[in-house]
């Protein structure tokens, strides 16, 4: 029994020496994984204990094992810089690839299409930025920044409406009431908001 509760506590101080060694706060831990910070503090008074699916999540956000948590020889951290920075390479670099299609999609289309064609060449850049922003959304549910995935969402919510507004402008040649588009962004925009900051009052006063 004493073993135990001796574990437990030194799991409760390796959940604290590895948060403060990467440089968060409970609560800027508790929004990465979607939990409140009521519950990474409950945890690191020994209250109760993550289950080996949010230590092993923790684990590989630090650069350790599992087995550290239980270790009383403290591993350095490589979360802080090298993953921050590993975390924005492959951002901009699966945007950078998915601009690369939109470039050659681009060429492709100006070479075959004729002059008279409805469709222009030119609003696969309008599309790319639909691309970006999916691109940058499925990556920030990966790494659980919900300030930057409400952004990634809210530039998909308009860069779609946009898409659509510039696709029959051209095409159809049809100027009237198409502004009428970037209504139906608007409910979804307050939505999103609203989303965000229930989440975020949620984290703060428990799950």
């Amino acid at each position: 029994m004493e073993k135990e509760i001796n574990q437990q506590e030194l799991l409760a101080k390796n959940l604290i020496y590895y948060r403060k060694a990467s440089g968060l706060t409970q609560l800027e831990l508790a929004e990465k994984f979607n939990y409140s910070d009521k519950s990474i503090s409950k945890w690191e008074r020994g209250e109760g204990f993550p289950d080996i699916f949010v230590l092993k999540s923790l684990a590989d956000f630090y650069g350790i094992s599992v087995d550290d948590f239980y270790s009383e020889e403290h591993k350095q951290v490589i979360v802080s810089h090298s993953k921050r920075r590993k975390q924005i390479y492959m951002r901009l670099l699966s945007v950078g690839i998915g601009w690369l299609v939109v470039v050659l999609t681009f060429f492709l289309l100006n070479t075959l299409l004729p002059e008279t064609a409805p469709f222009k060449s030119w609003l696969v850049f309008i599309y790319g930025i639909v691309i970006s922003s999916i691109i940058l959304l499925v990556w920030e549910f990966i790494y659980h920044e919900r300030f930057y995935r409400m952004i990634a969402t809210s530039v998909l919510i308009w860069s779609i409406a946009g898409s659509i507004y510039f696709t029959l402008l051209i095409v159809s040649n049809y100027a009237l009431n198409l502004y009428l588009i970037f209504v139906v962004p608007v409910p979804l925009q307050v939505l999103e908001i609203l989303w965000f900051l229930y989440r975020n009052k949620k984290n703060k006063t428990g799950n």
